[in-house]
């Protein structure tokens, strides 16, 4: 069936209709609905569509398209399971990314590996010119399909007509401006037409019309771009050699190919393919750019040097802080705060460092190599030396003032940047590991890993362990944690702090107030658990 799809002449029009059912269902499932149940099923559904009527564009599938498609589900599914307001928004922004990116490795004009920095451009360039030149295609489809009846006269007039109205517009704007003005009567009933044209804007299902035709020529203009590629004059000037007949020559110096036209007098002869005389050149090697292996070396030794005495000067008190050596006139806050955005900033110095020696280095034979790779551990080391000393600094402070999303969300960012570090140092051992791609992968599994830890859940129990040692809890924003929260804070809130129990009960009557008009595509679980489990805490 797909098949005959693809081969029919009325493809286009197959299309254009599809992405418009498309568009009614996205205004179905989003106009006037909260994120929920909709999103994952939205993006299964524009998967599907992709692939149907842009099936004969795609490659090869391998374990990195599937990869990425679970990636882009499982966020998906995170508005249907969790309810963080913070990771929402993320989402919102990064799954399109990410689907846009994926369209055009599986599908895009320019073949480009899916580690490429290419990649990204060539995903621009389907997004916004290839998309925007097919509007004009929704047009002539249209045209095609509404004169099958009519003649090619017919049809000539008709675009005619089309023509001239659009031509008479300026014309008509300014006539009627002059008409304004010189006849009051007629400028009243003008001033009118805005106040109908207002009641028709808020006429009910005017703005799910709308909406409907703006997403279905969008949808239609991003899959069609894949399926009719726009071709740029550089592309077309280089077939006309092809179309005008040109013999290909070989051209020794940089292994391109030279067209020279055919002579008329041989044309329908037998044709041999000669070399054209060209003057001798010297050949042109352009090697990638590496840099000087001393210059490399000399810059990581004396790196190394300051991060060596850094570490062996502070190591007293860097490590023994969690036992309560500090430094005199230190509190905890005040170590905790000391130093610790530099250290991340060193480390994040570090790693570009680390990939510009591992990538951009020239070799410099065997020894040169040993002591290129021993320079480079010791970069590796003490850079983790410095991140784990600024993960016991975070550690101290929520330790004295609580567990926060930021603070949650900064130590998992540097857990992120302890497996890039490892992945560093295997890949200084190991020079066959592809670094960037590792990397990319490493970004997606940690992102989809942080949506699905449950954050708000546990921020909350960290909070009642450390209310468990210390005696202090900020109720107010335990109670401001979203509805993933809401289960574990009930029971804290009835068996060891009834003080929690008003703020929970402020929660409910904003819960009461949100969900009032909630449809399905709105179907949130956690948030239907917090309902129910807050409509329990009210009657207990």
């Amino acid at each position: 069936m797909i098949d005959k799809l693809m081969a029919s002449p009325q493809r286009a029009l197959i299309t254009l209709l599809s992405a418009w059912m498309l568009a009614i269902i996205h205004q179905y499932l989003f106009y006037g609905n909260e994120i929920g149940v909709s999103y994952p099923i939205f993006v299964i559904l524009f998967y599907v569509f992709m692939y149907l009527f842009a099936r004969d564009r795609m490659r090869s599938f391998k374990f990195i398209d599937a990869f990425v498609a679970a990636v882009v589900l499982l966020l998906s599914l995170t508005f249907l399971l969790y309810d963080n307001e913070l990771l929402y928004v993320l989402n919102f922004l990064v799954i399109p990314g990410v689907v846009i990116l994926h369209m055009t490795y599986l599908m895009g004009r320019k073949q480009k590996q899916w580690w490429e920095i290419g990649l990204i451009g060539t995903a621009i360039d389907h997004l916004l010119p290839q998309a925007i030149r097919h509007w004009g295609t929704i047009a002539a489809i249209a045209v095609r399909a509404g004169g099958r009846g009519m003649g090619k006269s017919q049809k000539t007039v008709v675009f005619k007509v089309l023509i001239g109205l659009v031509a008479s517009l300026p014309i008509l704007i300014v006539v009627v401006a002059l008409l304004s003005s010189a006849d009051g009567v007629f400028d009243q009933y003008l001033a009118g037409f805005p106040e109908w044209l207002n009641q028709l804007a808020f006429t009910p299902g005017i703005p799910r019309i709308i909406w409907i035709v703006i997403a279905g020529v969008l949808l239609f203009g991003y899959v069609w771009g894949f399926v009719q590629p726009m071709q740029y004059e550089a592309e077309k000037r280089e077939n006309a050699h092809w179309k005008n007949g040109a013999v290909s020559t070989v051209d020794k110096r940089d292994h391109t190919y030279i067209f020279s036209p055919v002579d008329p007098a041989t044309e329908g002869k037998e044709v041999t393919n000669k070399i054209v005389p060209e003057p001798e050149r010297t050949p042109v090697h352009r090697e990638p750019f590496r840099l000087d292996p001393i210059i490399v070396g000399t810059m990581l030794i004396v790196i190394n040097c300051v991060y060596v005495l850094f570490v062996l000067v502070q190591f007293s008190y860097l490590f023994g802080a969690g036992e309560g050596h500090l430094p005199v006139d230190l509190s905890y806050a005040d170590y905790a705060r000391s130093g610790f955005a530099e250290l991340i900033l060193v480390t994040g110095i570090n790693f570009f460092i680390l990939i510009v020696a591992l990538q951009y280095t020239r070799s410099s034979g065997k020894a040169g190599s040993i002591v290129h790779q021993v320079l480079l551990l010791i970069l590796v080391s003490c850079s983790a030396i410095m991140l784990y000393s600024a993960f016991m600094r975070l550690n101290l402070y929520e330790q004295a003032y609580g567990y926060t999303y930021i603070r949650f969300l900064v130590h998992a960012f540097m857990i992120f940047l302890a497996l890039l570090l490892l992945i560093a140092g295997l890949r200084i051992r190991y020079t066959s590991i592809p670094l960037i791609r590792w990397y990319i992968v490493l970004a997606l599994t940690a992102y989809v890993a942080v949506n699905y830890v449950g954050m708000d859940k546990r921020i909350a129990e960290l909070n009642i362990e450390r209310y468990h040692q210390t005696g202090n809890i900020d109720a107010t924003y335990l109670a401001s944690l979203s509805a993933d929260a809401v289960p574990l804070l009930r029971e804290f809130a009835l068996e060891e702090y009834p003080d929690l129990k008003r703020e929970m009960l402020e929660r409910q009557a904003y819960l009461d107030m949100d969900t009032s008009d909630r449809s399905w595509p709105s179907y949130n679980v956690a948030r239907h658990r917090a309902e129910l489990e807050m409509s329990k805490l009210r009657t207990e």
